[in-house]
């Protein structure tokens, strides 16, 4: 079968094309013409002339879906504006999912598949496997088994596809206004480093072991971190408002909460969707606020919260082993997070020094193969041992670790790949070892 020409607009070029919750003007024969002749703005155009170095990798698949997901994102984001009333000035599709719109459309070409579709098709494809679409991808078995949407929302693939792409969505925005509150906080609350380290620690394990609050908690964390801002408020309040959302409450609130990962659940059979929670049944949680309470952003949920699990439990099974008492010093997020957690093997005696220091930088991502692709081991922080520590629920994913490793291969050295337990395993081996 001889390869097709690019198909022409459904629409054409100046004229909307609307349909429930997606607006957008002309279609993705747009990428191929001059910015000029569409109206696309200085903007727009010079997007589209960065995104036109991802043409040079036409076979590369995990691109591809990593595109239209970032071009996803975009698209929701645009969405969630206009149902706020907000004037939305973009009339195209997003660059991102043009682009990722033509290198499916040369991939089905070169399958002899079906060439006739368009994004509104694609739209609907976004919510069934890759397994399913009428085109062969060259993804994992696992990430084959995935979707790009869920209940017309991003699914956890795609969230993980648009950060890889560095898309300003909302909850990009948002997870950068907590990173930067987190961080300033800290440094307003602390004297000298350790204290700045120790106040960063608490308060970024309190959004982990706290999904809802009140007014009541939040005086309280006031009290233990006075520093306020130009306008005399807290700077911790100021954490607290951009990493939660706040709600008028009158009496005594109930909750249920999860009992393994204590994210809110909406009913006595419930299940929290939290990757790798054992769950059970949900534990009742009566809240006293004054006038308020406070439940977690989706976005502090998503990027802090629930990829802190394992953290959390990495870091409370060093600290709570007895027998490694006097033996490990565990540093949670040293240097204000360059690292998730610093393992510092001490000497006998009195007057300890360090013999040895492990990093470990901890990740629960549902794609290894896009994992291994944006991560950067941090170099401000030398360590004689580098970690990168999966949850069980990821390692035990067929060729989870396998395909990770290659990803990483070549790209980062010297880091050894391990799932939480044999982490754990190996830090009690060495205490052992270097305390004989």
């Amino acid at each position: 079968m001889t390869a097709k020409s690019a198909p022409v607009d459904p629409v054409p070029a100046r004229e909307e094309c609307r349909t429930p919750d997606v607006y957008f003007t002309g279609s993705r024969i747009n990428w191929f013409r001059k910015p000029e002749d569409m109206g696309t703005s200085l903007e727009e155009a010079g997007a589209q002339t960065a995104l036109a170095e991802l043409q040079a990798s036409p076979d590369d698949d995990y691109l591809t879906v990593t595109l239209l997901a970032a071009g996803l994102a975009e698209i929701l984001h645009r969405r969630s504006r206009a149902q706020q009333g907000e004037t939305i000035e973009e009339g195209l599709l997003p660059p991102a999912w043009r682009v990722g719109f033509s290198r499916l459309w040369w991939r089905c070409a070169e399958q002899s598949g079906p060439l006739d579709w368009d994004d509104l098709r694609l739209l609907r494809w976004c919510a069934e496997p890759f397994s399913t679409w009428p085109v062969i991808l060259d993804l994992s078995p696992t990430d084959l088994q995935q979707t790009l949407l869920v209940d017309e929302q991003l699914s956890e693939f795609a969230e993980q596809g648009a950060r890889l792409a560095h898309v300003d969505v909302e909850a990009e925005w948002v997870e950068r206004q907590v990173y930067e509150a987190l961080r300033s906080t800290a440094a307003a609350n602390g004297t000298t480093k350790k204290e700045v380290e120790e106040a960063y620690a608490y308060l970024r394990r309190y959004l982990i072991d706290h999904t809802v609050i009140t007014d009541r908690t939040v005086l309280s964390l006031e009290h233990n971190f006075r520093a306020k801002d130009s306008s005399g408020r807290t700077m911790v309040r100021g954490l607290i408002d951009v990493a939660y959302r706040s709600r008028p409450v009158s009496g005594p609130q109930r909750f249920l909460l999860c009992p393994g990962c204590h994210n809110v659940v909406n009913d006595l059979a419930p299940s929290c969707h939290t990757p790798g929670c054992l769950g059970g049944d949900p534990l009742v949680s009566v809240l006293e606020p004054l006038a308020v309470v406070y439940e977690q952003h989706r976005a502090t949920r998503l990027y802090f919260h629930d990829p802190g699990l394992v953290e959390a439990r990495i870091i409370d099974a060093l600290r709570d082993d007895e027998r490694l008492a006097g033996k490990v010093r565990v540093t949670a997020y040293p240097e204000v997070d360059v690292l998730d957690v610093l393992v510092e093997f001490l000497s006998p005696g009195p007057n300890p020094v360090v013999l040895e220091s492990w990093g470990v930088d901890a990740k629960d991502q549902v794609s290894a193969h896009l994992l291994g692709r944006g991560f950067i081991w941090p170099q401000r922080l030398p360590c004689t041992g580098r970690f990168l520590a999966l949850p069980m629920h990821r390692a035990r994913q067929p060729q989870y670790v396998t395909d990770l490793r290659s990803e990483l291969d070549g790209r980062v050295s010297g880091v050894v790949v391990i799932d939480e337990q044999r982490l754990l395993k190996r830090i009690r081996e060495r205490a052992e070892e270097l305390h004989p």
